[in-house]
């Protein structure tokens, strides 16, 4: 798995840095700075969770589009229909 982020110390806090842009990861818009150290590496896996998830997610929805244009609608089945059910006209419960 590559790594899209790294820890980067700053006086005597933590940083998440995004590789991408060289900027500090985000998460809901708050950026992961000023951190202890043991802070900074939990929201380090929090983050690889985030993303393990993402990669999975986006995976299985490409498999079930996959899997959808193969099971094709066949005009050779009949669709099969119901009747509600009705009570009974009489009854010799009472």
């Amino acid at each position: 798995m590559a790594s899209n982020y790294r820890l980067e110390a700053r006086d005597t806090t933590w940083a998440i840095i995004d590789i991408a842009t060289d900027a500090p990861a985000r998460l809901d818009g708050i950026p992961l700075v000023t951190m202890e150290a043991a802070e900074a590496r939990h929201m380090l896996r929090i983050l690889y969770g985030i993303d393990r998830i993402r990669t999975n997610s986006k995976w299985w929805a490409k498999l079930a589009k996959k899997r959808a244009k193969m099971v094709a609608p066949s005009d050779d089945v009949q669709a099969v229909e119901f009747e509600p059910l009705r009570p009974f006209a009489s009854s010799s419960w009472t």
